[in-house]
């Protein structure tokens, strides 16, 4: 193509949605290939709008992929002045809007937008939805979800979490901070307790919309504060010792525990293991036993390395 396109044009072209880039002096619009480049976006996004030269021929067999490729992509030769044909600024946008992936008859949700804003872009090295891949089980709320638990993970626990690993423990009032932020009833298994707690959801998602997708961004999320304890210390009580009682429990037995933990206030934890028996669930000495009157159980055993044991407000006990 003999059309001369000068530097400070190809530059306004540096987004996903409208990426030109330059190698060997030649302009190619690469928008509609980003997506399939072998080594994903990000790379070509570090050079969108620039000279890519260095690095095209650091990673390339040259001559190869400009034969396959370039033809399909080239729109002109870098100069510095402008040529009389009218520009391709508008004819060679490309929208960012989402397009649909097939299979077979078959057409899933593609996610666009804030999608771009996580992981590393890496091919395989990343979950896929955030790389535009067709998926059936992620959407925009999981997106909302996301962004939302990040900005809490960001400004509520990593800048502390070092402190708190090394005083093991972290403040009560984060229990609290959570449920305030929506996230706390969100990791107790099913359907968003809203019986208990209303409806108020991080990302500001409806009850109907939440599943469990929705919960394992809420834990991967913590998670990346790199902290074991931390996320066990938030979670791990609560998401194995309360859905027993929230499934199985008395109506009196749920009234009474169930809304204080999901809020926050009252911290639940698991005790199963045993000195004798350590995990081993079926070989448990700890027993329960009904008074003769009917009215009590007295609960006699041990039990040890109980979850959230630091500051636990009631015993889940397996007996």
């Amino acid at each position: 193509m003999s059309r001369t396109i000068t530097a400070e044009e190809v530059a306004q072209h540096n987004k996903e949605g409208d990426c030109w880039i330059i190698i060997k002096g030649e302009v190619y619009n690469v928008t509609k290939f980003i997506s399939e480049h072998p080594g994903g976006k990000k790379v070509v996004l570090k050079v969108a709008g620039k000279d890519a030269t260095k690095e095209f021929e650091k990673f390339h067999n040259v001559a190869q992929i400009i034969n396959q490729y370039g033809p399909k992509l080239i729109i002109g030769k870098l100069g510095t002045s402008n040529s009389s044909e009218p520009s391709h600024n508008e004819s060679n946008k490309t929208s960012s809007a989402s397009t649909t992936h097939s299979s077979g008859n078959n057409s899933h949700t593609d996610l666009v937008g804030e999608r771009s804003e996580f992981g590393q872009q890496v091919p395989y090295g990343d979950p896929t939805w955030y790389q535009s891949w067709s998926t059936l089980y992620y959407n925009d709320t999981h997106q909302r979800v996301r962004s939302a638990m990040r900005e809490f993970v960001e400004r509520e626990i990593i800048p502390y979490v070092h402190a708190w690993d090394e005083s093991k423990q972290a403040p009560k009032e984060l229990y609290k901070k959570a449920f305030e932020a929506g996230i706390l009833p969100g990791i107790v298994g099913g359907k968003w307790p809203t019986e208990y707690i209303g409806d108020h959801i991080v990302g500001g998602i409806k009850p109907s919309e939440f599943d469990e997708f929705h919960e394992l961004i809420i834990i991967s999320e913590i998670a990346r504060a790199g902290s074991g304890g931390v996320l066990w210390g938030m979670l791990g009580g609560l998401s194995i010792g309360l859905p027993p009682i929230m499934l199985f429990g008395s109506d009196y037995l749920k009234k009474k525990v169930v809304a204080d933990c999901l809020r926050g206030k009252e911290i639940i934890c698991l005790a199963i293991t045993e000195p004798q028996a350590g995990s081993d669930v079926a070989n448990l000495t700890t027993e329960a036993k009904l008074t003769p009157d009917g009215k009590h159980y007295i609960v006699n055993g041990e039990k040890k390395m109980d979850y959230k044991r630091s500051f636990r407000d009631i015993f889940h006990s397996c007996c």
